[in-house]
């Protein structure tokens, strides 16, 4: 199987590197030419959990020479969703699978106005990662990755369990998931507790648990996406708290994907993480204040960014 990797960000050097090692066919695409010729030159410089740092060279390509791919990996940051849809096209082979493991709401559906349903996979990672500085990747924190069919695709069971496999090969812990919109859910209530506050605190996903007045913010966020989801229809069967705990524990050390973004001076993914919670709330006529200010408070940090002292 010929994979592409979309997104030469944390979770997409991560998921290359770890394919590449394991001695799968793959390619990271970068929709910047001069970057992915540097970092194919250079490779990327992996940290692992354990073990000493060390070059890998990942083939690297623009998209215009990345493909064509029998499962395209989609890891770009919401915001770039659209720009990465219009890529696709290209990128595929005919009949190959297009997987999003990309945080927040609105992926799959813009993904399917370029591509259709019919081969699009939705993927949730628990996978601790962190780049630094571009052509960098640390492995922050093991976790599973659970991948199923988009509401509308038509995948047989025989090539869900071989992306699977693919990724368990490489030492991606991965399952198949049927129920996977409602994982998509479980992972969203993760990310609408850890992102902001970790973004607005500035500290690793670790230490919120050890804030008191934090903790109690994060757990409120994460209890009203969970009634935005079952006032949906859909059931999240976890108890928030039990979750945050286990996640931000298997995660201590990562610096969660907002407060990167944050730290770097690039656009957050709070529109399609707590934004998303708080109008959708709005629709359903459930309250979401937390996810509604948490969404405030990031925007405005970004906007506050050239008058920090």
């Amino acid at each position: 199987m010929r994979i592409a990797v979309l997104g030469p960000g944390a979770l997409g050097s991560l998921v290359a590197v770890q394919l590449h090692e394991a001695g799968r066919e793959v390619v990271l695409v970068d929709h910047r030419p001069e970057r992915a010729a540097r970092l194919t030159r250079e490779g990327l410089l992996f940290r692992p959990l354990e073990g000493e740092a060390r070059r890998v060279q990942v083939p690297v390509r623009p998209a215009s020479e990345a493909g064509p791919a029998d499962l395209v990996v989609v890891t770009v940051k919401a915001p770039a969703t659209a720009a990465a849809a219009r890529l696709l096209p290209g990128l595929l082979a005919p009949g190959g699978l297009i997987l999003t493991l990309q945080n927040g709401l609105g992926n799959l559906e813009r993904l399917a106005e370029v591509a259709g349903r019919e081969r699009l996979l939705a993927g949730v990672s628990f996978l601790g990662a962190t780049r630094p500085r571009e052509g960098e990747v640390i492995h922050a924190g093991r976790g599973f990755t659970y991948i199923g069919p988009a509401p509308g695709a038509r995948v047989s069971p025989e090539e869900l369990r071989a992306v699977a496999a693919e990724f368990r090969q490489a030492g991606l812990p991965c399952e198949v998931r049927l129920d996977i919109e409602a994982m998509l859910w479980e992972k969203l209530l993760v990310n609408v507790a850890v992102n902001p506050l970790t973004a607005l605190l500035r500290v690793p996903n670790g230490v919120l648990p050890e804030l008191p007045p934090a903790w109690e913010v994060a757990l409120a966020a994460a209890r009203e996406a969970q009634a935005v989801a079952s006032a949906q229809g859909l059931e999240v069967a976890v108890d928030p708290e039990a979750r945050l705990r286990e996640v931000c524990a298997a995660t201590a050390a990562n610096l969660s994907s907002m407060l990167q973004d944050v730290l770097a001076g690039r656009e957050t993914e709070i529109a399609a993480l707590n934004g998303e919670v708080a109008a959708r709330g709005a629709r359903l006529g459930v309250p979401t204040p937390v996810n509604a200010l948490l969404t405030r408070l990031i925007q405005a940090l970004t906007l506050a960014r050239p008058y920090q002292v």
